[in-house]
């Protein structure tokens, strides 16, 4: 959350600004945010959790192809596949997030729905509601260029000509969701290997591996990093 397009709205850059601002004197990376979501009996439920940055900016490139060209008001934060919050958002996705920054003596709040991108192989798995191109502007300004380009690529596939890549805000919902993991320190993405989060910690203590890498055995730090993978869960 280092730097803003001026084509952001002014709600995105006025959170950046403040958060920049507060960053400056504490040094931390990002401030965390308060969760508001609703339970599966209707009950309020309340946490802590680290916004990863907005849709398109910085690692949150949205392809392979992507060289930063394009910016999107969509923020996102992470969570684990077996957490509360998970059922919760799967039974409603409305969701109120707060950010309260002392230093600066500012509170933000958002309202919203919240969209999960799961690994592929899990039950819940679907893109559906993750289609947020209309919700992507190139920074340079040049929507209308983008909207002839796919005038053209429409009009093409109607006539059973080439179907040429949508290199205008293409989106790879998976690669987005594969570099949010990656951009995580091996601390980070231990954790999402671990068993089920918010229970009784169990008693065997190889289940709870500091890093990935530290494990000796090949083999189990391998199962360890696909389940890490499959826990992983990307928010919208």
């Amino acid at each position: 959350m280092d730097w803003y397009s001026s084509r952001d709205p002014e709600w995105k850059k006025q959170l950046i600004k403040h958060i920049n601002a507060e960053r400056e004197i504490t040094n931390e990376r990002v401030p965390v945010m308060a969760l508001s979501t609703v339970d599966v009996e209707g009950h309020p439920a309340v946490r802590m959790v680290s916004p990863r940055g907005f849709v398109g900016d910085g690692f949150l490139r949205i392809s392979a192809t992507d060289s930063g060209q394009w910016t999107s008001d969509v923020l996102t934060f992470c969570t684990h596949a077996q957490s509360n919050k998970v059922r919760e958002l799967v039974n409603t996705n409305e969701v109120q997030l707060v950010f309260w920054l002392p230093n600066v003596r500012v509170q933000v709040r958002c309202s919203g729905h919240a969209h999960m991108l799961f690994h592929p192989e899990n039950p819940n798995y679907s893109t559906l509601s993750l289609d947020i191109r209309h919700r992507m502007r190139p920074r340079d300004g040049s929507d209308a260029e983008c909207q002839g380009r796919r005038d053209e690529r429409r009009e093409s596939i109607a006539a059973g000509g080439p179907v040429e890549p949508d290199v205008c805000g293409e989106m790879d919902t998976e690669f987005i969701r594969e570099q949010a993991y990656l951009n995580h320190s091996p601390v980070i993405q231990a954790w999402y290997a671990w068993p089920a989060p918010g229970r009784v910690r169990l008693s065997d203590p190889s289940l709870y591996p500091a890093t990935i890498p530290q494990i000796d055995d090949k083999a189990e730090a391998e199962k360890y990093e696909a389940n890490a993978r499959r826990n992983y869960v990307l928010v919208f």
